[in-house]
């Protein structure tokens, strides 16, 4: 009886969080669409193409600066979190580790910051913008921290709370910078929101206040840092790799097809990433959990075979009326300027359609840990990617870019299905 309430508790807690994030994702898409018609109103696919860089470059600053060590957070701090003393001992161990990492990046940028500068902007002169993210570096790697201790201690609504405020704080920094201070008002809404949401952070970590003060400076432990080193050597290489294509291609663009066309790909690239945020989140809430629960090669082949049955086909028609729609879209979230986009949505939802066949697949690598597999496959992802857009981008144009989108997560698919062949496609009962 006990271990049935337990059960009908934990499902309720569940429901509850679901519905929460998808609340969470709802808000992150209107507030997204709305930062991206102020953008295009205001500053055009210029525009478009410049916070895009900044993005990237600032993405690459913070896996940097926090050692790429936010799942790693995750996972200690739920191991560790009815251990006070190992607790302790892990946190004193990151802050240390972070503290020296942190302080690099900010060396770099200061350092660097002119090439940093032209790097981004080119020409137009926003120095002092990068050496602001320099000074308030330090207060989004505690934001990070924070919120994946959050989540090792199971505080997914207090997470996806964090989230939603952060949602509106952007939208609405964002439209008033804009409109008071134009394109720099833009790029300081990207530098200073993460900072910001410190303050939400943590009024909602106060009830773990105690655990999160318990660091001391003397129980800083070798074998946790070699734990840490590890996974961060392996996070880095993976996840720095992606901001630095987009940089280097959106950059591809700039120098030979100009800002505009950039801006034109970018664009695409948002309105992709706004119904695959729906995906991610389904596959991230349902999928991950079930791929960490099998066993067995025949739970795996069920788990990807109905996923493909139940939800692809959903996702195909969500495709098709994107496609059909793809000239009112444009317009409605960015304007009619934007509207040689359009022509590039063919390709870049063909490479979507395959992303997401093969995505499914790819979780097998987080649940499993199989690392090695999960960091090979994405350099080879991101490689193709770049050398595509070399290729393509001089002799066809702008539809390069999305034509070698489109071949690479073809060919990636094929790859992680050959990976995963014995239990897909040669399974025997």
């Amino acid at each position: 009886m006990l271990k049935r309430l337990k059960s009908v508790i934990q499902q309720s807690t569940l429901l509850k969080v679901s519905s929460f994030n998808g609340l969470s994702v709802v808000i992150k898409m209107i507030t997204g669409l709305g930062v991206s018609k102020l953008t295009a109103i205001y500053l055009g696919p210029q525009g478009i193409a410049i916070l895009g860089n900044l993005r990237n470059v600032l993405e690459i600053f913070h896996k940097f600066s926090s050692g790429g060590l936010a799942n790693a957070v995750v996972k200690y701090s739920a191991e560790h979190k009815s251990d006070p003393k190992a607790f302790s001992s892990f946190l004193s161990t990151l802050i240390w580790s972070g503290l020296v990492m942190c302080f690099l990046t900010i060396a770099v940028i200061l350092v660097f910051s002119e090439f940093i500068n032209t790097l981004i902007f080119g020409s137009r002169n926003f120095v002092s913008v990068i050496r602001l993210l320099a000074f308030v570096l330090p207060l989004h790697v505690i934001n990070l921290y924070l919120i994946s201790i959050l989540q090792g201690f199971n505080e997914f609504s207090k997470v996806i709370k964090i989230n939603i405020a952060s949602h509106f704080l952007n939208i609405i920094a964002f439209a008033l910078l804009v409109y008071w201070f134009n394109l720099e008002g833009a790029l300081l809404t990207i530098v200073i929101v993460p900072s910001a949401m410190l303050i939400f952070t943590l009024y909602y970590v106060q009830s773990w206040f105690g655990a999160i003060t318990s660091f001391q400076w003397s129980r800083f432990s070798t074998p946790v840092l070699k734990n840490l080193g590890q996974y961060a050597f392996m996070t880095l290489i993976s996840s720095l790799s992606f901001p630095l294509v987009f940089l280097g291609i959106r950059n591809l663009l700039i120098d030979t097809l100009g800002e505009s066309n950039a801006g034109f790909w970018e664009s695409t690239v948002r309105i992709s990433s706004y119904y695959l945020l729906f995906i991610l989140s389904l596959l991230n809430l349902f999928i991950l959990p079930k791929m960490a629960e099998a066993q067995k090669p025949s739970e795996f082949r069920a788990i990807v075979f109905n996923f493909y049955k139940q939800i692809l086909p959903f996702f195909v028609v969500g495709l098709i009326l994107v496609y059909v729609l793809r000239d009112w879209i444009v317009t409605l979230i960015f304007s009619k300027d934007f509207l040689p986009a359009a022509d590039l949505f063919f390709w870049q939802m063909l490479g979507d359609f395959f992303r997401v066949l093969a995505m499914v697949m790819v979780y097998q690598f987080h649940a499993k840990k199989m690392l090695w597999h999960y960091i090979i496959t994405d350099l080879f992802l991101a490689l193709s990617l770049f050398l595509s857009a070399i290729y393509l981008v001089p002799k066809i144009g702008l539809e390069g870019v999305v034509l070698g989108h489109a071949l690479t997560y073809i060919l990636y698919f094929f790859i992680i299905l050959f990976i995963f062949r014995k239990s897909l496609i040669f399974y025997k009962r």
